[in-house]
């Protein structure tokens, strides 16, 4: 097992697919939509092996985070904030400045990296109607980052 700063930190491609999405699976999380907005997805690849993963939902002003996964024996090392930090960057870069999150468990990680818990009719509309949300259970926490301009 590589050290976090050996990992190769990369755009997904269509191959690591199947990687993604048992990551997404053993860690129970929503696969849905996985397929068709894997191009927004950064990996983390220890070799050849898929290691972590975070995607995107990206829309014409709003992203929304997804997917986040790190494989147990890699956690705690910061990898999960390098991708996540990766993901925004690629879509500010594109002029996006406003990103959502939902999450059971994950709220404490979100809040250090900036996010602040919001109700749900105060998401932005284009976010209204993703899978992620309306598939996420009542228990589940919004959260977004505004950047600035």
């Amino acid at each position: 097992m590589k050290s976090p700063d050996e990992l190769s930190i990369r755009a997904a491609r269509e191959g690591d697919l199947d990687d993604v999405l048992s990551l997404l699976i053993d860690a129970d999380l929503n696969i849905d939509g996985v397929h068709e907005s894997l191009g927004s997805f950064v990996v983390a690849a220890d070799g050849d092996q898929i290691v972590a993963c975070v995607g995107a939902e990206a829309y014409q002003f709003v992203a929304l985070i997804r997917s986040l996964v790190v494989q147990p024996d890699y956690r705690g090392q910061g990898l999960g904030r390098r991708l996540v930090r990766q993901l925004i960057d690629r879509f500010a870069s594109r002029g996006l400045r406003e990103f959502y999150v939902v999450t059971e468990d994950a709220d404490g990680f979100f809040k250090k990296r900036g996010f602040k818990p919001c109700d749900r009719d105060e998401v932005h509309p284009q976010i209204a109607g993703s899978s992620e949300l309306s598939n996420a259970s009542e228990t589940a926490i919004v959260m977004r980052l505004q950047m600035l301009s």
